[in-house]
């Protein structure tokens, strides 16, 4: 039973590592992905933001997510918190901002300020309730026209990338 009960809490402190160092960026590619520098072997590497999924790059509110993303972490120095990677290879992350007074969460600002989605597979129970007081609060993508809000999944889909 001790033994059990350690091989899970090494799991879990494993599984929520903070990656050592401070990153900074390099370019915003969307509202959820961005190029930062530098890795162990001083290159760029793209990262994404875990949990939440922004507007994809010619839906409506996409130039805003972007640009959003970019003033919050533009010029600051960042951790990253998480080590699993996507089916395309970004890490995915919570990015966190981290100043003398506190930490702030990219992720959550993102979503609470309605510059983001939950994504559709996350169970974050503190991510999908800030979703409902942006989407409540008409908050950043929830003040558009409903046949505007489409979800970046469902977009996706009906709008394959060409490769």
């Amino acid at each position: 039973m001790k033994s059990s009960l350690i091989i899970i809490l090494i799991f879990l402190l494993i599984g929520c590592e903070r990656v050592s160092g401070e990153y900074r960026l390099e370019y915003v590619q969307d509202g959820d992905s961005v190029i930062l520098c530098c890795n162990k072997k001083s290159k760029t590497f793209i990262v994404r933001l875990k949990d939440i999924d922004a507007p994809e790059k010619h839906q409506p509110f996409a130039q805003e997510s972007r640009q959003f993303l970019k003033q919050l972490i533009a010029d600051k120095s960042l951790q990253l918190i998480g080590k699993d990677k996507d089916r395309y290879g970004r890490q995915l992350v919570d990015i966190i901002i981290k100043s003398k007074e506190k930490e702030i969460s990219v992720n959550k600002t993102m979503i609470e300020t309605g510059h983001a989605w939950v994504w559709r597979y996350s169970d974050n129970l503190k991510l999908q309730w800030l979703q409902g007081q942006a989407r409540k609060d008409k908050k950043g993508l929830w003040a558009l026209e409903e046949n505007q809000r489409i979800e970046p999944w469902k977009w996706r889909r009906k709008n394959p990338r060409k490769h």
